[in-house]
């Protein structure tokens, strides 16, 4: 995987010439809904962050908190972890596989067992969506196909498991990140720029945005420390893999960890009208983001990221206002956060540039892994 750090001369005119176009077109006197910039000063302080839990064998990836107050967290063996890479923090505080061992096995059938996780979700009716991209070691090829699973989290049994059909694929793709709306789930293709639209009933799966320009990693991962690189000294390269879908489905954002901010509307991937050029125009740039190590999504619509560059968490509402919440050099490489529904944010400080994510031949991760809580504000945004 090579990265491309000039986008072609051509899709800068279209969007200078999109841009104009949506201008004309406000009404007079109307403001244009320019995105602001991203405050410099955090609203809290350090102590809105404290430490929730620590392990010394686990580097956490994503958080979902439950409406019952347990807690699901993915330890994935692309990061280097050996052991489960699914758990459930019950309201004990103790952990434990999940949905069970079986499926947290080391070994046996692919096809009833994780291989490698990717990412995880719930939806409006309260079930879990995993999703599994075969491939635990990015440098190596894939062990295993592809695939969804869907868990319910009250009886904590897999209801089924959803094939990602070898067409969507390309020689060298890396499923990574989930977002489900209905019976539509949809898939960014990290290893190859891409973004798959998986009909969850029928398990059929159709591509699109087949190696788009804003999908494809064409920024360095830049944290404190600078830029991110492999143990050959190239710089690490990871396609989109980051989603959210808004609560009423109607449209997608996702970005790759280095790239910036895009936002694309759902009804283009049905919309039998549409032509190649004006399915490539309808990706939009919603924001430039720092480089990110996971975003989630509330009810409201707000995106909260965590920012890999800067070690704060940010968020960005729907009327396009972004917050500074809390830059704390505990989080190091924080990644996907949750959100318990209760005005509080939990995120892993991973240090996943010090494992063996990118290619490095020996980890060098200072344990513990501390997962935080962070109190949200209860002002409103600015303005």
């Amino acid at each position: 995987m090579t990265l491309s750090f000039f986008r072609p001369l051509s899709l800068r005119r279209r969007a200078t010439f999109g841009l104009l176009a949506t201008v004309l077109a406000l009404p007079l006197g109307a403001p244009p809904s320019w995105a602001l910039h991203m405050p410099k000063v955090a609203e809290l302080p350090a102590s809105a962050l404290q430490p929730f839990m620590q392990s010394n064998s686990q580097i956490w990836d994503a958080i979902l908190p439950l409406p019952d107050g347990r807690m699901l967290l993915e330890a994935p063996a692309w990061v280097g972890n050996t052991g489960p890479q699914l758990f459930v923090r019950n309201t004990n505080g103790q952990l434990e596989p999940w949905p069970n061992a079986a499926w947290n096995a080391t070994e046996g059938d692919v096809n009833t067992r994780f291989v490698a996780l990717g990412g995880l979700t719930r939806t409006a009716d309260g079930h879990i969506w995993v999703l599994d991209s075969g491939v635990p070691n990015r440098k190596q090829p894939p062990i295993a196909a592809p695939k969804l699973i869907e868990i319910d989290p009250t009886e904590g049994t897999v209801l089924r498991v959803v094939p990602v059909e070898a067409s969507a694929l390309r020689q060298g793709s890396i499923l990574s990140g989930i977002a489900v709306h209905g019976n539509t789930a949809y898939v960014p293709d990290s290893g190859v720029a891409g973004l798959l639209v998986i009909d969850t009933a029928s398990a059929k799966a159709q591509r699109f945005l087949d190696h788009h320009p804003d999908l494809i990693a064409s920024r360095p991962i830049v944290t404190p420390n600078g830029p991110v690189r492999d143990n050959t000294g190239r710089y690490a390269a990871v396609d989109a893999s980051m989603i959210a879908v808004s609560p009423d489905g109607s449209w997608l954002v996702l970005q790759a960890p280095g790239q910036y901010l895009s936002r694309v509307s759902t009804s283009i991937f049905t919309d039998p009208d549409i032509t190649p050029a004006a399915f490539e125009e309808s990706v939009t740039q919603w924001f430039k983001t720092p480089s990110l190590g996971g975003m989630t999504i509330d009810n409201d619509g707000t995106l909260y990221w965590s920012d890999i560059t800067t070690s704060s968490i940010l968020s960005y509402t729907t009327g396009r206002v972004p917050r500074r919440l809390i830059t704390d050099p505990r989080l190091q490489w924080p990644t996907t956060p949750g959100l318990d529904g209760h005005g509080h944010l939990f995120v892993s400080a991973s240090q996943i540039d010090h494992s063996t994510a990118f290619g490095a031949p020996a980890a060098s991760i200072t344990w513990p892994i501390t997962i935080y809580e962070l109190t949200l504000p209860t002002t409103p945004p600015p303005g």
